[in-house]
């Protein structure tokens, strides 16, 4: 019997330490499972977009974009939930701590109570207690896939019809699962919901793409055709209407789509040579003369419009009458312009002897000692002017020299020296 009733005050203080502390702690409440969902979506999506990036589905723009827009989305949610939480727990904390000042009285009285009327004390000593271990996922809470995630998303969508916010993060969700034709139908709701806006059209293009195999042609042309109309500086845009319109065979069109996008991802260099790939393709289906007449007419980017201006530097170089007597007319006289940083390889270069001095030359590209060090290829360089004793480039102890920095190469600027330096 004393057997009996140790077991049982035992019993009676487990099931107070499996029912009371909770009751102390604040309430967990009960978006928490929602807000395990967005985060597990957003993380999923995330993903998705470094996929698309690294494949060169979107640009580093497009990507920089909708992942900013995601974090906002999800940020603004996850506050909602947390402030209704926190004023959850607020309100119901007070009421927890006499809960559970009630239950911890109640439960050993109830106990003795209910066995004194259906229990056998003089069978006591013969019964086997087991224990049972009851499983919990992390923090108590159970654990959660996606496609759960999924249904309790589309369950609370049933229930608030008109959250933007809950449709958005289902289509991002849709869109990870492959779920393309699921993606565009809430899409479809978001839009009804809060308007034609330009990224919510683009993913709703992209969806409808995607449950036609990649194609934007379809169902996707009428929504890209309304993109361009909203926003036809877009990259994103340019890129998905000229790709739909080399689907369609019209490279044409392509082609002054692509053209325009180009100058626009100048500081983005990998996105800028995928599509130049896009580019060399569509212009392989057209006649020279044809290409030629659009190229004429699409905007330049900067390295394009760097490579077709004329570089040049007019340098007029005399010495100093100071210095006259240090100079024999024989010495060497070297005048070129290097790149302010980098390889010291001069990018134009003239030789001539002391005696010619004063003197006027050009540098330019004709003068570069390798095709890619030459003037063009840089905007500003650092020009000189030496006279050397030994006949070598490069000013060394008793030459005379002079230089200037920075010259633009492409200001047709007349640069006058002055050698009135001695190293």
């Amino acid at each position: 019997m004393t057997s009996f009733i140790l077991i049982a005050i035992v019993l009676v203080a487990l099931a107070l330490l499996f029912v009371v502390p909770p009751l102390l702690r604040k309430n967990q409440p009960i978006t928490d499972q929602y807000d395990d969902l967005n985060v597990e979506i957003a993380k999923d999506r995330l993903k998705e977009l470094k996929v698309q990036r690294d494949a060169g589905e979107i640009t580093e723009t497009v990507y920089q974009q909708m992942h900013d827009e995601l974090e906002s989305v999800l940020a603004i949610d996850l506050s909602n939930q947390a402030m209704s939480a926190n004023a959850q727990s607020a309100t119901a904390a007070p009421k927890s701590k006499v809960t559970a000042i009630l239950v911890a009285l109640f439960i050993p009285v109830l106990a003795a109570f209910v066995y004194a009327q259906l229990g056998d004390f003089n069978a006591a000593t013969g019964v086997a207690v087991k224990s049972v271990e009851i499983p919990a996922g992390e923090d108590g809470r159970p654990q959660m896939t996606i496609e759960e995630a999924i249904t309790k998303l589309e369950e609370r969508l049933e229930a608030e019809p008109e959250n933007p916010d809950g449709w958005f993060m289902l289509a991002k969700t849709y869109m990870s699962t492959q779920q393309f034709q699921k993606s565009a139908d809430a899409y479809e709701k978001v839009i009804a919901l809060v308007g034609e806006d330009v990224q919510l059209l683009l993913g709703y293009a992209d969806a409808l793409a995607m449950s036609e195999g990649g194609k934007l042609t379809g169902k996707a042309k009428p929504v890209v055709d309304k993109i361009m109309k909203l926003a036809p500086d877009s990259p994103t845009v340019l890129w998905m209407a000229g790709t739909a319109e080399s689907q369609q065979g019209n490279f044409k069109q392509a082609l002054i789509f692509w053209y325009k996008l180009n100058p626009m991802l100048d500081a983005e260099p990998k996105a800028q040579r995928q599509l130049s790939q896009l580019i060399q393709g569509a212009e392989s289906q057209l006649g020279a003369d044809l290409v030629a007449e659009l190229k004429a007419a699409a905007p330049k980017s900067k390295a394009q419009s760097v490579a077709e201006s004329k570089a040049q530097i007019i340098v007029t170089v005399d010495l100093d009458p100071a210095l006259k007597d240090k100079v024999n007319p024989t010495d060497t006289l070297f005048i070129f312009a290097k790149a302010l940083q980098g390889p010291p390889m001069p990018l134009a270069a003239v030789k001539l002897t002391a005696d010619a001095l004063p003197i006027t030359v050009t540098l330019d590209d004709s003068m570069a000692m390798m095709p890619q060090m030459s003037l063009s290829k840089f905007e500003n360089v650092k020009v000189s002017a030496v006279i050397s004793k030994s006949g070598q480039p490069g000013a060394k102890p008793g030459d005379l020299f002079v230089e200037l920095s920075p010259v633009n190469v492409f200001s047709a600027e007349k640069v006058s020296l002055l050698i009135n330096q001695v190293k």
